[in-house]
């Protein structure tokens, strides 16, 4: 596709916008895109954001590439059997394709263990591994982006150097934990581990800087998914003034306020 002006986004169910708007509802608003691609689907785990993005950003000229990783106890596990794919499309997380034609896809869960997940998370799972699993898939990212001339800003959803996803829909965060790296702090992570690659992302992420600027991040509800009002001011303070040096702004969002208050009055009520 043909674009000079081309947007794609990627995260998962806290950059998703079904529910209700989040930062990326408003990035159209802003730079006033050509072609605006958002790939963010629930439950995916870091290494199929990151491939969803790459997808997507492979079909376009000129791509800005703005990722929103997430909590690195969640995982995808690319399924191929045919018998085994139709058990898992009625579960809660279905097969995500990358191509609709595809026979095959990966089975994205959040923090959610069903089935055979739940064995593995209590037999097999290692947090260490899959934080350096995350961090693989970073580095990955950021050379193919070099390769390809990718303009691109990778953002968090929560403090994922520090936190599970699992502590945090108990809703248990402080402010400490928002700039620590402790998921990080081991030998494993460490062999890989390149200030130059991470030095530019910030690390508390959303959830993170709503606990350090005391604003709503957790209802009983909807767990560790903030609403609108946060997303809201998390992209004029943290995700604008990222984006504005990649990309030429076009319109202030001051205009989107009214929509994110709205939104977070009705999350508030249920």
């Amino acid at each position: 596709m043909n674009s000079y002006n081309s947007i794609v986004v990627a995260g998962s169910s806290i950059t998703d916008t079904s529910a209700w708007p989040t930062w990326a509802s408003w990035l159209e608003q802003r730079y006033q895109p050509d072609v605006f691609v958002d790939t963010s689907v629930k439950g995916l785990g870091n290494e199929l954001i990151l491939l969803k993005a790459v997808h997507a950003a492979q079909k376009l000229d000129y791509p800005t590439i703005i990722v929103q990783l997430t909590a690195v106890d969640k995982w995808d596990w690319h399924i191929e059997s045919s018998d085994l794919l139709t058990t898992l499309n009625k579960e809660k997380h279905p097969i995500v394709k990358l191509n609709l034609e595809d026979s095959h896809g990966f089975w994205s869960t959040g923090c959610h263990w069903p089935l055979w997940k739940e064995y593995y998370k209590t037999n097999y799972f290692s947090l260490e591994y899959q934080t350096f699993k995350t961090l693989l898939h970073i580095q990955w990212f950021q050379m193919l982006c070099k390769q390809n001339s990718w303009k691109h800003y990778i953002f968090f959803d929560s403090p994922v150097f520090s936190v599970t996803e699992e502590q945090l829909n108990t809703g248990q965060l402080t402010k400490q934990e928002c700039v620590a790296d402790t998921l990080i702090q081991n030998a494993l992570c460490k062999s890989i581990y390149n200030l130059d690659n991470f030095d530019q992302i910030y690390q508390p992420g959303l959830i993170g800087y709503a606990c350090l600027h005391d604003l709503p991040w957790y209802s009983s509800r909807f767990k560790g998914h903030p609403g609108s009002l946060t997303h809201y001011h998390f992209m004029t303070n943290i995700i604008v003034p990222a984006l504005d040096k990649l990309l030429p702004p076009q319109n202030s969002i001051e205009s989107c306020l009214d929509e994110a208050v709205r939104f977070q009055t009705l999350i508030d009520k249920i």
